[in-house]
């Protein structure tokens, strides 16, 4: 599964005694607000055949809600999609952590 992929891969690259949970739900919707250190995202932009950013935003403003205050979201899209954009709408603010022509990494901090 999804979830076992990326707590494997994070086991493997983090740190294997690292406290971290790995959950699988729609979004954050069933986590209490301000709970959450970090939530990593890469949110789909395809809804049958059509390109929306819908569920990406659903996602961005669930992760704000369960982020504690210096929480972290960090969300990988592709570059034209401008999630950057919604990000610092949201957040107050939006970084670059890498890129390349095709892909983003980006990181918001919920203050």
């Amino acid at each position: 599964s999804a979830v076992a992929s990326a707590e494997a891969t994070f086991r493997k690259n983090v740190d294997v005694a690292a406290p971290a949970d790995f959950l699988l739900g729609d979004g954050l919707s069933d986590m209490p607000a301000g709970t959450v250190d970090l939530v990593l995202n890469n949110p789909p932009f395809h809804s049958h055949q059509a390109t929306t950013d819908a569920t990406a935003w659903r996602m961005f403003t669930g992760s704000r809600a369960a982020l504690r205050p210096g929480g972290e979201l960090w969300v990988v899209g592709n570059r034209h999609l401008g999630y950057h954009i919604k990000l610092r709408r949201l957040f107050g603010n939006c970084e670059t952590v890498t890129s390349d022509p095709k892909f983003v990494i980006l990181r918001a901090v919920k203050r």
